[in-house]
């Protein structure tokens, strides 16, 4: 059994579509920020973002590997609902 050295991934925005291939083993909130900045998206703000998957919420300090993120998965980028108490 090979192991994959990258994941064919297409991230999502309203900003924009990024698809490239990236390393399994880097953690999703790292992956999050370069998209953010490839697509001219305000870094500093990373964090008012969740990084979905079908409809769920991922764990960003996980990696694409141990996410078992497919290859051609597409991942959207989302605002973060804030909840007003």
């Amino acid at each position: 059994m090979s192991v994959a050295t990258k994941v064919h991934v297409t991230f999502s925005t309203t900003a924009g579509d990024l698809e490239d291939d990236f390393p399994p083993n880097q953690p999703l909130h790292a992956l999050k920020r370069e998209v953010m900045a490839r697509l001219k998206l305000d870094v500093s703000k990373a964090d008012e973002f969740v990084v979905v998957l079908q409809g769920n919420p991922l764990d960003e300090t996980k990696t694409l590997g141990e996410l078992n993120i497919p290859d051609n998965a597409v991942l959207t980028i989302e605002r973060r609902e804030l909840i007003k108490i």
